[in-house]
This record gives C-alpha cells, structure tokens and sequence, in this order.
C-alpha cells in the first residue's frame, strides 16, 4: 500500500475539548480540584494560600475559602466508576462550582483575598461548569428495551 502512493484515511483524532468532555474524565477532574483545595489549606503559608495579617494572598486564595473539600472528592470519584449510573452528581458539581465562584467574589469584594486568588480559581471553575453542562444537558441516545430485536423499536 505504501509503495503505490495511496494515502490510508486515519481515524479521526479525538481533540482535547472532546477528552475532556467525556463524564469520567469530568468527575475526575473535579476530584483533582477539590483535593487540591484540601492541599491548598494544608500547605498554608505557601504561594497557594497564604494568610497575611487581614488578607489571603497566593494565586489559589479564593479556593481555600470555598467550603468544597473531602467528601465532594470522594462522591466524584465513586461516581466516576459508573457515570452513566451516578448520572446526578453532576448537578452536585455545578452547584458546587457556581458556589465556588461566588464564593471567590464574595471574599474578594470582602477584602480577604487579592485579585489572583479570586480570578484563578473563578476560571477554572468556569472551566468545569462548561464541562458539567455539556454532561448534564446533553443529549441521550434512545436505549431500546431489553429482549427487543434492533429492529422493532426503529
């Protein structure tokens, strides 16, 4: 085949936004996100999070004050077993993420964090709200009954 010049068709290449669409892939993101958050008030006093007198500094500031930790991650991890199943959980994680998000500006406008702490966290919760909608309202592919042949449901 190679030696006659023909070009073989590839498989078409799934992009980024496509893995990062699927619903395990999701849910363990947003597990990596909510341990980091556990990470981040361990490992005070460092560029993540920082308490300086009155004001939070470091560039993930706004996800320590987010209230998201342990048990989040550990739901999306279960769920991440069986997506399909565990289906509802990602109304879960958009709550969360929009709480985030608010919960950023909120401490922001409150003075308790700086500007970086506020819109990194913000972004990438944004980022995982996108990523939840495409899961939550996308469409389902009509399954057919069990003991049906292909045939009598089309």
């Amino acid at each position: 085949m190679a030696s006659t010049g023909e070009v073989q068709p590839t498989a078409p290449q799934a992009g980024i936004l496509q893995t990062l669409r699927q619903p395990r892939m999701v849910l363990i993101l947003l597990a990596v996100w909510d341990i980091l958050a556990v990470i981040t008030q361990v490992l005070s006093n460092s560029f993540l999070f920082d308490m300086e007198g009155h004001e939070a500094s470091g560039i993930l500031a706004g996800r320590a004050f987010s209230a998201s930790m342990v048990i989040p991650a550990i739901i999306y991890l279960w769920a991440a077993r069986d997506p399909k199943r565990y289906r509802q959980v990602f109304w879960l994680a958009l709550v969360e993420q929009m709480i985030l998000v608010l919960s950023c500006f909120y401490h922001k406008g409150a003075g308790d964090i700086g500007w970086a702490g506020t819109i990194i966290p913000a972004v990438i919760s944004g980022g995982l709200i996108f990523l939840v909608f495409f899961n939550l309202f996308q469409p389902r592919k009509e399954v057919p009954p069990p003991g049906l042949p292909p045939t009598s449901y089309a």
